[in-house]
């Protein structure tokens, strides 16, 4: 069955001066990620797309399924946006205009302001090079909340349920736009992220070439459950007040 391709909206990354990488706060070295992960099977009734079928408000989807995870891993319920109420939140950052958002901007007001009635208690970039990085966080902080830009034949991979990889020729392939997702699992072979409604899989390589940027949230739930540890949450806010 052919998958709808939906559009796109994560604009350029900013990174604040202010805010270090992850490991920075960490009291002492993250211990090493285990060999896979996978935070998307323990979400019942799949992923929705969040009106990215018709608005590029990727930004928001994908921190809506941030939350469809967290609450799937630690049993804590907090609300999930209906796709009307994820649309209405894109317009509001955006003032009105399908134009897309900056992912590091959606998580200042989703710190300070809240997010349909959710607030997160932090946020800090990820080496987007750093491979084990990247799998600490998946790991041990229920997701990542990344940008990706697209290239075209991404679209038909997706469509034909293929995995994201580097197919013969990539490099000539045009960059169709930003994307945010969330990276919700991983194993030898694959990076898992939810996107237009479905789990799809990138190839280690093809995120080395087409990831931009990569954030660990500490969530609510995270915080609820008890699951925040090994990190100077205190250092963190302080930074993050800060900006």
């Amino acid at each position: 069955m052919t998958r709808t391709v939906g559009m796109m909206g994560k604009l350029r990354p900013q990174f604040p001066v202010a805010l270090k990488d992850l490991h920075y706060y960490a009291t002492a070295p993250l211990p090493k990620a285990p060999p896979s992960a996978d935070h998307a099977k323990a979400v019942t009734g799949g992923f929705p797309m969040d009106g990215n079928d018709q608005y590029g408000d990727c930004t928001m989807a994908a921190a809506a399924h941030m939350i469809q995870a967290w609450n799937a891993q630690t049993g804590v319920e907090l609300p999930v946006p209906a796709d009307a109420d994820v649309v209405a939140q894109y317009l509001k950052l955006s003032h009105g205009k399908d134009n897309g958002l900056v992912e590091s901007r959606v998580l200042q007001d989703w710190l300070r302001e809240g997010l349909w009635g959710t607030k997160i208690v932090g946020y800090a970039p990820v080496d987007v090079h750093s491979l084990e990085g990247l799998k600490q966080a998946v790991a041990f902080f229920g997701g990542v909340y990344v940008g990706i830009q697209v290239p075209k034949n991404a679209e038909s991979q997706f469509a034909d349920e293929l995995p994201w990889t580097l197919d013969p020729g990539w490099q000539q392939q045009q960059i169709k736009g930003g994307h945010a997702v969330p990276i919700l699992g991983y194993d030898a072979d694959w990076l898992y992220c939810v996107t237009w409604g479905a789990v799809q899989k990138m190839g280690w390589d093809w995120w080395s070439v087409y990831g931009d940027e990569a954030w660990v949230i500490l969530s609510e739930e995270y915080e609820k459950a008890g699951k925040i540890g090994g990190l100077d949450v205190a250092l963190l806010k302080a930074d993050l007040e800060s900006l």
